[in-house]
């Protein structure tokens, strides 16, 4: 099996099984994420590129669609090539809406999971965020390559 793979059913594990405590939540790649099981017990935040169709999500009740591309652009040493998608990056406005709809989810919600196309870096900064401003519970060894300008404007650093 995998690392994926075997990530993907330790994800779907800890959906039907989540941990006592704070809400806990997930960084997956856009493939994976189309595959979980639709619990009501479970958020999702999607983020695509927005030359992406959406993710076929259909069946979650709790569900943000987010498009911004992946650039670190407040990084001072940004390639000329990523300079072009800067049009398109995270702002404070993506960050906004990212508090107001985990603000508003019910308490019956256990579990928020986040993917883009790789599941590395907007999810992963999306998901450290929720860690620090709202204590949820995560692997934060598997979110090393978290985008740092999304993580940044989402916790307002």
């Amino acid at each position: 099996m995998s690392a994926q793979k075997k990530r993907l059913k330790e994800v779907i594990q800890r959906l039907y099984k989540p941990l006592p405590g704070p809400r806990q939540a997930f960084a997956l790649s856009r493939a994976d994420a189309e595959q979980l099981p639709r619990l009501s017990s479970v958020a999702v935040i999607s983020i695509t590129a927005s030359d992406r169709l959406p993710a076929q999500l259909g069946g979650f009740e709790h569900l943000l669609r987010l498009s911004f591309s992946d650039v670190d652009h407040l990084n001072p040493n940004i390639s000329p090539r990523a300079r072009e998608r800067v049009p398109d990056a995270f702002t404070t406005a993506h960050a906004r809406q990212i508090r107001e709809f985990v603000d508003a989810l019910p308490a019956a919600i256990t579990t928020v999971v986040v993917h883009c196309e790789g599941g590395y870096s907007r999810s992963c900064a999306v998901v450290l965020g929720l860690h620090r401003l709202l204590g949820y519970q995560v692997d934060v060894d598997a979110l090393k390559q978290a985008n740092q300008s999304v993580l940044r404007l989402l916790t307002g650093q």
